[in-house]
């Protein structure tokens, strides 16, 4: 079942901002120019998880694409152990709760 989009001219976005804002909150928000959808409006909660699912989603590819790699002997499993030791240490870590002074 797909749930019906609210949508705000991007006039009425303006205008009524805190409404708009407010809706936001419980669930997404599309933003329409010249009868066009152009933007949407999301929480900050789910902005997150969205860019936590496509982390998730890119490190499974990598996974997949080094387990691939190793299997048809492009690269040895050193190789890939030492290719996914690097892209580790070099990923964004998000800071705890307890880092972020919450």
């Amino acid at each position: 079942m797909t749930a019906t989009l609210t949508t705000f001219s991007a006039r009425d976005a303006k205008t009524r901002f805190g409404e708009v804002l407010d809706e936001a909150l419980s669930r997404p928000i599309g933003i329409t120019r010249h009868e066009r959808l152009t933007a949407y409006m999301v929480s900050k909660r789910d902005f997150d998880a969205l860019v936590s699912r496509v982390q998730e989603l890119e490190d499974q590819l990598w996974l997949a694409k080094a387990e691939l790699a190793r299997n048809e002997g492009y690269a040895s499993p050193e190789e890939v152990d030492a290719f996914l030791s690097a892209v580790n240490r070099n990923l964004p870590h998000e800071p705890k709760n307890n880092e972020a002074g919450n």
